[in-house]
């Protein structure tokens, strides 16, 4: 059975989008480090009950923004999350998967005429088949 080949710009295209959700990943974590030791000190010395628990609601939103970003997920399936406090689900409106495919839209109705991404992509496709020429022609040798 033969495997669909993937395109070149779809492989970059997931790439790019993946990288920059692995960074704005890494940024949540590290700013949700501290705050979650804070939150949790605090929910200590006052002795709140698990409803007004600092360190759960920070956990509600840490479960609200995974389902944001999608790391790892389909980008098709709307995101929803189950809520620390209870068992509703919640619905996260806006993903950061639809909002790079606004940003892709964009970009292919600027290309579609012929604007500085098409000229853009055109360069980049002739460095990328030099690349893969050099390649190919290496292992002749």
């Amino acid at each position: 059975m033969h495997e669909p080949e993937i395109s070149r710009w779809t492989l970059i295209r997931d790439m790019l989008i993946f990288q920059a959700k692995l960074a704005m990943d890494a940024i949540r974590d590290l700013l949700l480090s501290p705050v979650s030791i804070i939150c949790g000190l605090i929910d200590i010395l006052k002795g709140h009950t698990l409803s007004k628990s600092y360190f759960h609601k920070l956990m509600a939103f840490g479960q609200q923004s995974d389902s944001w970003l999608n790391l790892f997920g389909n980008h098709n399936k709307s995101a929803e999350n189950t809520d620390v406090m209870g068992s509703q689900k919640t619905k996260v409106d806006v993903t950061v998967d639809q909002l790079f495919l606004q940003v892709e839209s964009l970009l292919k109705d600027q290309h579609g005429k012929g604007g500085l991404t098409a000229s853009a992509k055109a360069s980049i496709d002739r460095y990328l088949n030099k690349i893969v020429a050099n390649k190919d022609s290496g292992r002749v040798k």
